[in-house]
């Protein structure tokens, strides 16, 4: 029978189901009493409200396109979604089935927040703890994995899998194992716990702990219900345990070292019983008492080590150390150091204490004979080479002279026997350009020698041969390295002279060919041009016309040897030429224009582009006229001699700010080469020098022009490219 309209409003208003009527925007039209508590607002009061006014923000795209899907297909059952309510601390977890009908949507909704929260915290306990759920039905051969699981597997969720798959996942050592585990349960409905390495999709090896719990029914295994756990971390750990313990007892029995425990209250002591065979303790005795030990301590020592043993207990903090000549069973007495740690009670007093004694014996005995060798060997650095220096393969300072100590600690203020200090850290500067280089030659067993200049801590030069010689240990393995210094400053100064005399010696031998070859050329070649020429004028033979073309033969060939002559009257009397000069304010734009009108015939006659460009301001300087115009002549005279094509640029600029004036002279001519631009000043010398030069001139007239300038306060700079041309710039002051 069909309920009532009565009976069904009743069922409505106190079911503990929420119910809401809606159009397909998500307005509500009808809700019953159960949503009150959801929407904090009386029942007729939610009418007209948007259901998303309470679905909490990363729920609401889910339920807008579960209304639209609604919209167009069948109902959508068991869809959950989550509210802001005034109950269950204000998020409340619902499960909602959604019907559309007549254009409304009609929704239920049942709260599962419980069964939300309590799913949520397995979630989290399972991925906090990388333990996965599983289910097995051994008739149907079903196998269900939970996400936890999948991961653990490195699977993607909902992966189908069988229990063969599973298997396979085993490592190949553990598969049968996990087949005979399986199958033990299926007979003995017993359940399993094992351990075994599992394989992941992407090759990772992994320790997990199965477990596996039957369900029976008619005493038959129907179901097995189990877990995955991955134990990897733990397993390791537990294995390097063992691991770390049974090196432990190995290294105590190879460093013959003895584990102790000291009750201080009883003044009883545990030894282990592998030092207690080495002492001859009594094996069947677990403590022995302190008073036994010690009289098995040398009694040269006893005092000494009492005295440190009080010491110990007494002072701060918690560690303890002391040293001591113990008798052993068979050998005698050995060198023992104890390393201990103390436990104390609340007033700080030492009640245990647990180390263990090593056997130092070797060690101590080679400390000895090491102390020896090292006082012969420092006998013999500091009697032998400047410098000595012995590293080990790191480059570190293993032993040093004392010459070398003392420059290290003044230098660097770094004691190398007591700190150490990488050789490359406490060198000249100079030195650390070759060094890694020569130390690494040497450390491939070659023996390197090495001359290297350094300026000394009072400033003088000091030349060293420095010696890289590798040494080997009993395997032929290079351990150190000896590095001697040699000082040759005394040969080095010697080879450098008698080098530096032979250069100028060679020099000075050119220079005197090139002198008398370019002043035999240039007086010869004028001198004959006159007794030729004046021998024809003599003989009174030649026409009117010709006889003036020979005069005027005459007068350039007395020119050129009074030039010649002339250039080197100045140059030997410069000294007398700055002590007569004739300052004076002059126009610096005519000046310099005078002299560039005096070669313009010259330009001309070798189609040159002859340039001059002035400075509009009119700028003045106080020179001596002769002596800057002399210099500037000499200048554009060797720019329009050397230039062949294109052009020669004459420029004056007044720099304000330097208070100066800038003369340029820049020619597209044959260049200066690198190796004779820094000698172009020097006197008799030309780009291209002997009798076979391209170009007359004496060589003078350069080292001319740069004496004057600087007479005058001056300089000459020079810019210059092979086969691109040269530029000269003069700086002359406004005033002196």
């Amino acid at each position: 029978m069909a309920f009532t309209a009565e009976e069904f409003i009743s069922l409505t208003e106190k079911t503990l189901l929420y119910l809401i009527v809606m159009d397909n925007k998500g307005k509500m039209l009808h809700t019953n009493k159960r949503c009150e508590a959801l929407f904090r607002l009386p029942k007729n009061q939610s009418i007209g409200k948007s259901i998303y006014d309470y679905v909490i923000d990363k729920d609401k795209s889910d339920f807008e396109e579960a209304i639209f899907n609604l919209c167009k297909n069948e109902p959508i059952l068991g869809r959950t979604f989550r509210f802001n309510s005034s109950i269950q601390s204000g998020i409340l977890s619902l499960k909602f089935d959604f019907i559309c009908h007549d254009n409304l949507i009609y929704a239920s909704g049942i709260d599962i927040t419980e069964e939300n929260k309590e799913h949520h915290a397995l979630v989290s306990l399972s991925k906090l703890t990388k333990t996965g759920a599983w289910y097995f039905n051994p008739v149907t051969e079903e196998l269900f994995f939970s996400k936890e699981c999948y991961r653990l597997h490195e699977l993607k969720p909902d992966t189908p899998i069988t229990i063969e798959d599973a298997i396979n996942y085993y490592h190949p050592d553990s598969r049968d194992n996990v087949k005979n585990h399986l199958n033990t349960l299926i007979h003995t409905k017993k359940p399993f716990d094992y351990t075994e390495r599992l394989i992941t999709t992407t090759g990772i090896e992994k320790w997990v702990r199965v477990l596996g719990e039957p369900i029976v029914h008619n005493d038959k295994v129907i179901f097995i219900n189990g877990s995955f756990s991955d134990i990897t971390e733990r397993y390791n750990y537990i294995k390097k345990l063992k691991y770390n313990e049974e090196t432990k007892h190995l290294a105590l029995k190879g460093i013959r070292s003895g584990l102790f425990d000291h009750i201080l209250e009883t003044n009883k002591v545990f030894y282990s019983v592998d030092f207690k065979k080495m002492l001859g303790l009594p094996l069947d005795q677990e403590f022995v008492p302190e008073e036994v030990f010690r009289k098995m301590i040398h009694p040269d020592d006893i005092d000494g080590a009492l005295e440190r043993h009080t010491k110990n207990l007494k002072k701060d903090g918690y560690h303890y150390f002391n040293y001591y000549r113990l008798k052993h069973i068979d050998v005698g007495y050995r060198h023992y150091e104890v390393y201990g740690y103390r436990k104390k009670n609340k007033k700080g007093k030492t009640i245990r204490m647990i180390g263990n004694l090593i056997d130092v014996h070797q060690k101590k005995i080679k400390k000895q004979t090491i102390a020896e060798n090292q006082s012969r060997l420092l006998a013999m650095v500091n009697n032998g080479y400047a410098y000595t220096v012995l590293l080990n393969n790191k480059g570190e300072i293993l032993m040093a002279d004392e010459g070398s100590l003392q420059i290290i600690k003044r230098d660097f203020n770094i004691d190398p026997t007591v700190t150490t200090a990488r050789f490359i850290d406490v060198m000249p500067v100079n030195f650390k350009n070759t060094f890694a280089n020569e130390f690494n030659k040497a450390l491939k067993g070659n023996e390197v020698k090495k001359e290297i200049e350094r300026i000394t801590y009072k400033g003088s030069v000091q030349w060293l041969e420095a010696r890289y010689i590798p040494i080997s240990d009993n395997d032929d393995n290079i351990n150190s390295i000896l590095v001697s210094f040699q000082d040759i400053t005394e040969l080095k100064s010697a080879e450098i002279a008698i080098k530096e005399a032979h250069i100028k010696e060679q020099e000075l031998s050119t220079l005197k060919s090139n002198i008398l070859s370019n002043f035999s050329h240039e007086i010869r070649t004028p001198l004959n041009g006159i007794m030729t020429i004046s021998n024809l004028l003599l003989q009174g033979e030649e026409k009117p016309e010709k006889r003036k073309r020979l005069l005027e033969y005459l007068e350039e060939s007395k020119d050129r040897l009074l030039k010649t002559i002339n250039n080197l009257s100045h140059y030997s009397e410069i000294d007398t030429i700055q002590s007569n000069l004739d300052y004076q304010e002059l126009d610096m734009n005519y000046t310099v224009e005078t002299s560039y009108r005096e070669y313009r015939h010259m330009a001309k006659s070798k189609n040159l582009l002859y340039i001059l460009e002035l400075d509009e301001n009119c700028p003045t300087a106080v020179i001596d006229e002769n002596l800057f115009r002399t210099a500037l002549n000499n200048i554009i005279h060797n720019a329009i001699k050397y230039t062949d094509e294109g052009e020669i640029i004459v420029k004056l600029k007044a720099i304000d700010k330097k208070k100066c004036i800038l003369i340029s002279i820049k020619d597209t001519g044959i260049g200066i080469d690198n190796d004779n631009l820094e000698k172009i000043f020097d006197p008799f010398i030309q780009e291209s020098i002997g009798l076979s030069r391209k170009y007359e001139g004496t060589g003078i007239g350069l080292s001319l022009s740069k004496k004057y300038i600087e007479v005058l306060g001056g300089k000459i700079d020079i810019k210059s490219e092979p086969n691109k041309g040269t530029e000269f710039i003069i700086t002359i002051p406004h005033n002196l």
